[in-house]
């Protein structure tokens, strides 16, 4: 046994990250339940999509789903009771997969949003969204989905960078026996 500093030489040496006690090195924390900026990211993110959802509804309320109210979320956005569930959609899926105990699930998820939300920025921009209340090319639900699926893309990339900084992963379905 090593001594600590002060300590008995017959005291085993404390390991505060989480390794054994005096004995091996301590080792990284490798699949489920890792912390991980993806997870984390989905976490808070779809609180915010899930409160804009509920926040939206209390603008539109509930009739024409589809229909340009001229309702404004925030007196900048348009929305329609249509866009209002699909943020309560984005908002419920990203929090899910920030529960998952795999962070590969969570910057799939960001990535594959980033990209969605990327597509519906180009799709207003050519004016293609008038089921969302978006008609006009320059609206400002433009910009905001080109910077959220901008931001989710480099949000589920910073997570895939640290998980490949940390090693290789357990297989999502655990581990593989022969």
């Amino acid at each position: 046994m090593t001594s600590t500093a002060g300590g008995r030489a017959d005291e085993p040496t404390r390991d505060w990250s989480g390794g054994s006690a005096g004995t091996e090195p301590a080792k990284a924390v490798k699949g489920p339940n890792q912390p991980s900026i993806a997870r984390l990211a989905a976490g808070a993110v779809g609180v915010v999509y899930v409160l804009i959802g509920l926040i939206g509804f209390a603008v539109t309320g509930f009739t024409g789903i589809t229909e340009n109210q001229g309702a404004a979320l925030f007196g900048i956005f348009a929305i329609n009771p249509f866009h209002n569930v699909v943020h309560l959609g984005v908002g419920g899926g990203l929090l899910l997969v920030s529960l998952s105990s795999h962070s590969a699930i969570a910057e799939g998820a960001l990535i594959g949003g980033g990209l969605v939300y990327l597509l519906a920025a180009v799709l207003g921009f050519f004016n293609k969204l008038p089921v969302l209340a978006i008609e006009t090319p320059y609206s400002p639900d433009n910009f905001l989905h080109l910077a959220s699926g901008a931001a989710a893309l480099l949000l589920g990339a910073a997570g895939a960078l640290q998980a490949r900084r940390r090693g290789p992963r357990e297989p999502l379905g655990g581990p593989q026996t022969a």
